[in-house]
Order: C-alpha cells, then sequence, then structure tokens
C-alpha cells in the first residue's frame, strides 16, 4: 500500500473536521502524521494545497475543499426530458453571463465538478445556446423531469464550475450541517444568532443570494431540536423547560389543526380541563376552571399567522355564538401572532369575540411557569368585561404584588440566617430598619413595620411556623435550612396529597 502524499493527508484533515482551516492549523495536524522535510513546513503545505485543484482558498490563509462550493451554488436549472435525454443545459438569461466567451467564439470547452469532486468536461456551444456533455452525470445521479440542479461558479478565467442536484443538498443538511449545528451549541452551551451559526460552519460571514443560508435557515426552523429563544437567537429545545416548549412548538405549528392542539396543551398547563368542541368544525375547544360555585368556562379558538381575509370570511361567526351558548361559556377568545386586518378586528367586536395577541399568552405562560396563577387569577385574565390588554395589565398588577410579598419573605429569611450565624439580638424595628438599608440600594421604597410585622406573623404561625418569637422581641429561625424546606414540602404533601401516594 502506498504512502499517502502530504496533499492527500491534508485533504483528509480538511474532510475530517469538515470546515475550511488555516494551513498552519493544517500543517500541524499533518505533522501528528507524517514528518514534512522542510525548514518552514506550512510554507510547504500551503504551496502543496495552491497547487491541487482539489483546494480552494477560501480567505487569506484559509484553506478548503473545492467540492464543498456547493454550498456557494445558487444558479438553479429545471430539468426537462430534452435535457436528459441529451445531456445538454439551455444558457438560459441568467446563465449567459456566468458562460460569457470571446466575441465570434462558437464553442469553448468547460469543466464542472460535483460534490464528489467528480470532473465533468462539458463543450458550451454559443451558436446552439447549449452546454454539451452532462448526460452521464445526469444518469448517475438519477435525475428525473423537473428535477434540479445547482450550479456555482469556481474560476470563470479558467471555465470552473459547480454542479450539484438540489436533492443532494437537502440529503446533506439534513444528515450532516443539522448535526453540525447541533454539535456548534452543544459546545457553546448558550442560544447563537444566526451569523454566529452560519461562521462557525462556513469560517464566512452570511451573503445574499447563497444557497446554504437558505439551507441552514430551513434546518433550524424544521428540525425539532432547536428553537428560537428570541427573534435573533437559535438554542436547542431540550434547554426550555416546559413552559418554554410550549409556545415554540405553538409558534412553529403549520397547519390549523396542531395550531389548535397546541393552544390546548397550553390551557392544560394553566390547569384548565379541555376538550373539543366537535359542532365547531373549524377547531375550537372548552376550557373549564373547576372552582366549585365558581367555575367558569372559555371557548378557544385561533389563526395561524398567516391568515388573510379569505380566511377571516370563513369564520363560522354565527356557530361559535351557538357554541358558546350550549356549553354555557363566560367568553370566546380567538388567538394569533396579530390582528391587523380591520375586517376582522370590528366583525370580532360585533360578535362579542375577544382577540388575544400570543404575546399575551406567553407572558402568561412564563410566569404561571415561574409560578403557578390560580385559576381565579386567571379568571381576571380573560374577562369578557374588558379588552386583552387591560386584563393584562391587571394580572401583572396582581403578580407585580404577589413578587414584592414573596420578595420581602426571602429578605426576611436571608437577614436572620446572616443574625443566626452572627449569634446577635434582632426584633421587628432592627429587622424593618435592615431591610430598608438593602432597599436603598435598590432603589426601591420603604418598607414600613407594619409590613413586616405582617410578614413575620405569617412565617411564625402554623402550618409554616419557620420563625420563633421570644418574651423580649427577638425573632430567631425556628429551623436549620433543610429541615424548614421538608417541613414546608411535606406539609404541602400532608394538606393537597402527594402525587406518589
Amino acid at each position: 500500500m502506498s504512502r499517502k502524499s502530504i496533499a492527500d493527508l491534508a485533504y483528509d484533515i480538511l474532510e475530517e473536521n469538515r470546515r475550511p482551516m488555516h494551513y498552519r492549523k493544517i500543517t500541524e495536524e499533518v505533522m501528528k502524521i507524517s514528518d514534512i522535510k522542510a525548514e518552514k513546513p506550512h510554507h510547504g503545505v500551503n504551496a502543496l494545497m495552491g497547487a491541487d485543484q482539489r483546494f480552494v482558498r477560501y480567505q487569506r490563509g484559509i484553506w478548503g475543499l473545492l467540492k464543498w462550493k456547493y454550498r456557494e451554488a445558487n444558479l438553479p436549472y429545471s430539468l426537462t426530458s430534452y435535457c436528459l435525454h441529451n445531456g445538454t443545459i439551455f444558457l438560459t438569461n441568467y446563465l449567459k453571463p456566468y458562460f460569457a466567451g470571446q466575441q465570434g467564439e462558437q464553442l469553448r470547452e468547460a469543466t464542472f465538478i460535483d460534490s464528489e469532486g467528480e470532473e465533468i468536461n462539458v463543450v458550451v456551444d454559443y451558436r446552439k445556446k447549449t452546454i454539451i456533455g452532462l448526460k452521464e452525470w445526469f444518469q448517475k445521479k438519477a435525475l428525473e423531469v423537473n428535477d434540479t440542479i445547482l450550479l456555482g461558479l469556481i474560476d470563470q478565467s479558467k471555465k470552473i464550475y459547480f454542479i450539484i442536484a438540489q436533492k443532494e443538498i437537502e440529503h446533506d443538511t439534513e444528515k450532516d450541517i443539522g448535526d453540525k449545528i447541533y454539535k456548534i451549541l452543544r459546545i457553546e452551551d448558550k442560544p447563537l444568532s444566526f451569523s454566529q451559526i452560519y461562521s462557525e460552519i462556513t469560517q464566512q460571514e452570511p451573503g445574499p443570494g447563497n444557497l446554504l443560508e437558505k439551507y441552514l435557515r430551513g434546518i433550524l426552523d424544521e428540525d425539532n431540536r432547536f428553537a428560537k429563544t428570541n427573534k435573533e437567537q437559535w438554542g436547542l429545545l431540550e434547554w426550555l423547560d416546559e413552559s418554554e416548549r410550549l409556545f415554540v412548538n405553538l409558534g412553529t405549528e403549520e397547519n390549523i389543526e396542531d395550531y389548535h392542539i397546541s393552544l390546548q396543551k397550553c390551557f392544560n398547563f394553566l390547569g384548565y380541563n379541555t376538550e373539543f368542541v366537535e359542532k365547531y368544525t373549524s377547531g375550537a375547544f372548552l376550557a373549564r376552571a373547576e372552582l366549585a360555585s365558581k367555575s367558569y368556562s372559555l371557548i378557544i379558538t385561533g389563526l395561524l399567522n398567516n391568515y388573510d381575509n379569505n380566511i377571516v370570511y370563513s369564520i363560522d361567526w354565527s356557530t361559535l355564538k351557538k357554541v358558546k351558548k350550549d356549553q354555557n361559556a363566560d367568553s370566546v377568545i380567538l388567538f394569533s401572532e396579530e390582528f391587523i386586518l380591520p375586517g376582522l378586528i370590528e366583525r370580532a367586536s360585533e360578535e362579542g369575540v375577544q382577540l388575544y395577541e400570543l404575546a399575551i399568552l406567553e407572558y402568561i405562560i412564563k410566569e404561571h411557569g415561574e409560578v403557578p396563577f390560580s385559576l381565579v387569577d386567571l379568571r381576571l385574565a380573560f374577562s369578557p368585561l374588558h379588552t386583552a390588554n387591560n386584563n393584562l395589565v391587571m394580572l401583572q398588577r396582581i403578580r407585580r404584588n404577589q413578587w414584592q410579598s414573596w420578595q420581602l419573605l426571602k429578605m426576611i429569611i436571608s437577614i436572620l440566617q446572616a443574625v443566626r450565624t452572627e449569634n446577635t439580638f434582632i426584633d421587628i424595628n432592627l429587622l424593618t430598619k435592615k431591610l430598608n438599608n438593602i432597599g436603598k440600594t435598590h432603589n426601591k421604597t420603604n418598607i414600613e413595620s407594619a409590613q413586616v410585622k405582617k410578614a413575620v406573623t405569617v412565617l411564625s404561625k402554623e402550618p409554616l411556623k419557620l420563625l420563633e418569637l421570644s418574651e423580649s422581641g427577638s425573632i430567631i429561625l425556628a429551623y436549620p435550612d433543610h429541615l424548614a424546606r421538608e417541613k414546608v414540602s411535606n406539609i404541602l404533601q400532608y394538606i393537597i396529597g402527594n402525587p406518589k401516594n
């Protein structure tokens, strides 16, 4: 078996890494395998790659494989039965500039290189306006009528071009590039922008009309391993908690049935009992809050983000109204990304249907994932007495007050933990003073001693009873931290019931 040349080793290294590399790094990897007898080995490797047509310089010092140039192939051509039978491509108006010849020139030889590095020698016939000599390659790739091939320019002066079947790109994208994106995100362990992902894969910035950019975006949109963490960044779906995954799924649904199923999952997550309404064929479900005498129910439906006037006209408003009456529902709510069509807004108002943008549901789900809302709180969020935005403001006010009270309890416990280690005395007045000193550093309003006393009372009585008040007014923690957590957890399991039992 013959030894591989330095150029062959460089080729193998680039193949293994699947991305362009600096010639110094390539040289380092080659020298791990084979000795290079040269005073400056990296210059020799650089020169060898420059003389070998399998390699292409992406930018100064950066080398890749010529066969990778399919990533920049952006000239599509749809094959006809004539093309397949004769092995030709017609020089259409948009292809002519890339295959331009000298004035009066009738024939010129050119070379296509495919994704496997195979060279296909062709003839450009300017008189017949065709490129001839592709029949065997068409047959090898098992191409059919209406299949699309993609052409890319490698070196116009040498008449070297790239050619690939579109279905090869789709296969390569799914098999390799999706895995590569996943690996990049796992290594970075944080969301990345599209530009960052693109640059990691190609070592280049994204540019207009680049075919790979289109496929990368398609992979990110369609591969369920990836999720958009905001408008600019992508991460892994596995990084998201249940509430975040729910909303990501809702935002990516492409048909109305799946969209309504995702909406239903959101309301199940919020604590509602749900079931689809068979009478409304366009898709709607009943969300019921079981609160004994205070129970209420909502009819939920939605529109995909790309709705138009035709879809709006198809909404069966009369059936929605009948379903609401039959189910004795409090309100009918229609969700979508946004509401911009005046006809929809006016008709919904006439029919008494509330329009909720998904951003409102996103806030509710996100906050509910942190600390669940009660179904009583959510009744305000979906009240038919006010607009969706006004309902949101009221819910935000409730949640803000809740966080403030929880934060006060947390700060009290934190101060008492410090006092315990210092073995010092603290009463309501000293505790209030310490709380306000902390508040000043965060530009918060003063806390009254009455508020502190009320919070201490909550923490010092059953079922919590985490604090003890001495006769002298001293406040102390009654349990070590781990036992306090265990007590609260066990009490809640006892009161509400442990799902494991």
